[in-house]
């Protein structure tokens, strides 16, 4: 046989074809590792077909990260190989990729072989409570640490049961991202001297403010509130103001002080009428009662604790109240009085619904409708200068026993307060990602549509298409 003849041959050329064929697609696989091995380049090839983009982060942290100015470090407190939180990592993936080189990291880092990085690299102060798989963001003094209750939505039953309802995984780094490369710094004075908790008997809450940039301090009143206090806070004072500190209080306030009130039930007879002065600056009184709800809705278990409405307000807009719920046990109501004010605006933080109670412990008396349990006042002192203070008839609620039992969603009340005294303005809003499995919801045409097509359309398709193969093959 020729060789011409060999080459002219039809099961040559096809043997060709194949070759090339098979040559090409091994060239292409190829090909695709190599561009698969580079590094950035996976993180940049990512497809996210989940329905609320489970997987992504939004445009506004794109931005944000885009146009950082500082560096930003990520510091993973875990092994790399026993870290499998999936999301998180696939998150930080993107914060780094779209951060040209500001966003650094995430660095893995073992403690139990290296049990001195924590105090060899941050304040002590501010990472106290600090554990094994929290995630430390750091910009020059500035960190923020997550821990993963900060990157899940928690929702309580009736029971109290925890529920995780959503992920809040780029809602905590773009915060946190965007707490530490901010020049802002705020003081938060805890005040003692009248029976109150102590900064360091309220442990969680003072880490909370700690990590959100704020300096935590303690101060009397029995001289004048030290110059660099930006806010004033009394948790559970038990005894009245003294002539002395209700004068040091006022003057505080009236150049246009903030502060927060948190009052529990008295245990005492004694009345708090120096306090009571303060508060009628701003048309608000704290009352000497008990409040019991009887919506079943809105206590759990027993009806002193509540599960309280909460209102719209410039602090709690930002929350989603209907996910973010807080219990108050044992609260005692605050009144707004009835007298006209200029330059005064009141809002309604909590309150109960038209099924309560209040006992007057003095009296004895008993009341019944809708109680307000917290009110924010915002007393405009003269062009941009405001006061303002927020009443709340519990203290409880943020205590480190109650927290660790219910939850620490009442820290983020506190800290939005606090963000709303400061005019500390969250312009990024990034809702969390729902875990919910919403229905497909078919009519009954497009049911049978989709089952025509399933079963007998496509089987044909498939099966037309292999008896085609077959028939032109076997005709070569």
């Amino acid at each position: 046989m020729k060789i011409k003849d060999l080459f002219s041959k039809k099961s040559f050329k096809y043997g060709s074809y194949s070759i090339i064929i098979t040559a090409v697609v091994i060239a292409v696989i190829i090909l695709v590792n190599i561009l698969l091995g580079m590094s950035n380049l996976p993180k940049w090839l990512r497809f996210d077909i989940t329905q609320n983009k489970m997987f992504s982060i939004s445009q506004q942290s794109i931005d944000l990260v885009k146009n950082l100015e500082k560096e930003v470090e990520i510091f993973i407190l875990a092994p790399e190989s026993s870290y499998s939180y999936l999301p998180v990592t696939e998150a930080l993936d993107q914060y780094v990729v779209h951060g040209n080189g500001k966003v650094i990291g995430p660095r893995y880092v073992d403690l139990d072989k290296d049990p001195t990085f924590i105090s060899k690299n941050f304040d002590p102060d501010r990472v106290s409570g600090i554990s094994a798989g929290d995630i430390i963001v750091r910009c020059g003094s500035n960190i923020r640490v997550l821990s993963n209750h900060d990157f899940m939505e928690i929702a309580y039953d009736y029971y109290g049961g925890a529920h995780v309802t959503g992920l809040k995984i780029e809602q905590a780094f773009t915060s946190a991202i965007k707490s530490v490369t901010s020049d802002e710094a705020n003081t938060v004075y805890f005040v003692s001297g009248h029976g109150e908790y102590r900064s360091d008997d309220l442990s969680q809450i003072k880490s909370a403010l700690s990590l959100n940039n704020y300096d935590i301090k303690d101060t009397t009143l029995t001289g004048p509130v030290p110059e660099d206090a930006d806010i004033l806070f009394f948790p559970s004072p038990t005894a009245d103001l003294l002539g002395s500190e209700l004068e040091n209080l006022l003057v505080y306030l009236e150049k246009g002080g903030d502060a927060i009130f948190l009052f529990d039930v008295q245990n005492s007879l004694q009345d708090l009428p120096n306090f009571n002065e303060v508060f009628s600056r701003y048309n608000l009184q704290l009352n000497y009662d008990l409040v019991h709800e009887f919506t079943q809705a809105n206590y759990l278990k027993e009806n002193w604790m509540i599960r309280p409405m909460v209102y719209m307000s410039d602090v709690t807009k930002n929350l989603n109240p209907d996910q973010l719920f807080i219990y108050l046990p044992m609260c005692r109501s605050v009144s707004v009085l009835n007298v006209e004010k200029q330059n005064l605006e009141i809002s309604i933080l909590f309150g109960t619904t038209d099924d309560s109670t209040s006992i007057d412990l003095n009296s004895g008396m008993q009341r019944f409708g809708s109680f307000h349990l917290g009110a924010l006042a915002d007393l405009e002192i003269g062009g941009t200068t405001h006061s303002r203070i927020a009443l709340i008839g519990n203290c409880t609620f943020i205590t480190d026993e109650f927290m660790s039992e219910l939850g620490s969603n009442g820290s983020r009340y506190i800290l939005s307060m606090l963000n709303w005294m400061q005019d500390r303005k969250d312009e990024i809003m990034i809702l969390a990602k729902s875990l919910a499995q919403p229905p497909l919801n078919m009519s009954q045409q497009s049911r049978i549509f989709v089952f025509i097509l399933l079963i007998a359309v496509i089987p044909l398709i498939i099966i037309g298409a292999g008896l085609f193969v077959w028939i032109r093959r076997k005709n070569l």
